[in-house]
């Protein structure tokens, strides 16, 4: 709505103009110079108006040139105009909108109306101006036609408005279609590992006799890891820019998945010997994680996936890739290093939630609670 009423207002200060360079005609009882165009106009849209707003500008007119040339054709031109005795009608078509109006001259004077219908993003507005003009006097010295005064320079600041928003515009169509375009290659770049075969079924991530026995020791050298965290998010079509971190972290046969892709006791694990894998769902969330192990690197990626209405999805995708850099101060399977994170393997899921506010989780559980707050502050709207 915001976007549309600033649109009609930057127009209106084109329309004006073209309104009343419609009068000159030969045959019409008009002074040719400098007028004074008075209007009221009243807007509605779906069923709200709004209050009405008066306006003046001056412009002057004369029968050479009737209807004024310049930048305001780019959005809106008069495609009809009718002359009968001392009255002029006519016809306008804009690229969103199009419009009519009539104007009866006294000589001095005139009065009429002008009415516009303009479409943007799927709303309609309507305008309706009453209009009437008077004779100031010639037209300033070397000016033949067009918008005198403060009117002049009115055009010139909302034709400058127009170029403003115009360049917004392009802007964000820019920077949307270059986030779409990193962002499809992230999603890419992250799929989920496959179950490897084998894999042992157990809950939680940490090291159990019963797997160890059966899939052996993870393919995994302990010690401080130095990661790169990579997010990023997707609503409909659109995505959010993408999310760089670096930092390390203690990476144990206990706590072998860094926060990064998922925290506390999942209870639909696979571990194995190159791969741990995993799933949740609930509360309309489903979760899949897995991350592949080659002794001193890693490999891994987390998606969420969230269905907040019938045909309205939301994805996170986490990517994080990693290389054994130290012993730095890993031991027991808790990181004491200053450069880490503490890690428990025995933390429940609760707790990683409140402990842990920037993991994929905590921003879905968010937007479980409030849908439309989640989502704006999702892609900052």
């Amino acid at each position: 709505m915001k976007n549309v009423v600033l649109k009609i207002a930057v127009l209106f200060v084109l329309i004006l103009p073209c309104v009343g360079g419609t009068a000159s005609s030969a045959g019409v009882d008009m002074k040719e110079g400098n007028w004074e165009i008075t209007s009221e106009t009243s807007m509605a849209m779906e069923g709200m108006s709004m209050p009405s707003m008066a306006n003046k500008s001056t412009y002057c007119l004369t029968r050479e040139d009737p209807v004024p040339k310049g930048k305001q054709d780019e959005e809106c031109r008069i495609v009809h105009q009718k002359v009968t005795g001392n009255k002029v009608s006519w016809r306008m078509e804009c690229k969103k909108g199009e419009g009519e109006g009539e104007i009866s001259y006294h000589g001095t004077t005139y009065k009429g109306f002008f009415k516009m219908r303009v479409t943007e993003d799927g709303q309609t507005m309507k305008m309706n101006m009453k209009l009437a003009g008077k004779y100031l006097g010639p037209c300033p010295k070397g000016q033949k036609s067009g918008a005198t005064g403060e009117t002049a320079k009115q055009m010139a600041k909302g034709q400058e408005m127009a170029a403003q928003a115009k360049r917004q515009q392009a802007q964000m169509q820019a920077e949307q279609a270059e986030n779409t375009k990193r962002g499809e290659a992230l999603v890419k770049r992250s799929a989920v590992p496959a179950e490897e075969r084998g894999a042992c079924a157990q809950e939680g991530f940490g090291r159990t006799p019963e797997c160890e026995r059966k899939s052996g020791d993870l393919n995994l050298t302990p010690g401080e890891y130095e990661i790169t965290i990579e997010k990023v998010s997707k609503a409909g079509a659109s995505y959010t820019p993408i999310q760089v971190e670096r930092k390390s972290v203690c990476v144990t046969s206990e706590a072998p998945v860094p926060d990064a892709l998922g925290a506390g006791t999942p209870r639909h694990v696979k571990r194995g010997k190159e791969k741990i894998t995993w799933t949740e769902t609930a509360a309309g969330r489903t979760t899949r994680g897995g991350i592949l192990y080659r002794g001193d690197s890693l490999d891994g990626a987390l998606t969420n996936t969230m269905n907040l209405a019938p045909g309205q999805q939301v994805l996170y995708v986490t990517k994080i890739t990693g290389r054994r850099i130290g012993d730095g101060g890993c031991v027991g399977g808790r990181d004491y290093s200053a450069k880490g994170r503490a890690y428990s393997a025995k933390r429940s899921i609760g707790d990683s939630t409140k402990k842990s506010g920037g993991d994929s989780g905590t921003h879905t559980d968010n937007i479980l609670k409030n849908p439309v707050k989640g989502i704006r502050n999702l892609f900052g709207f």
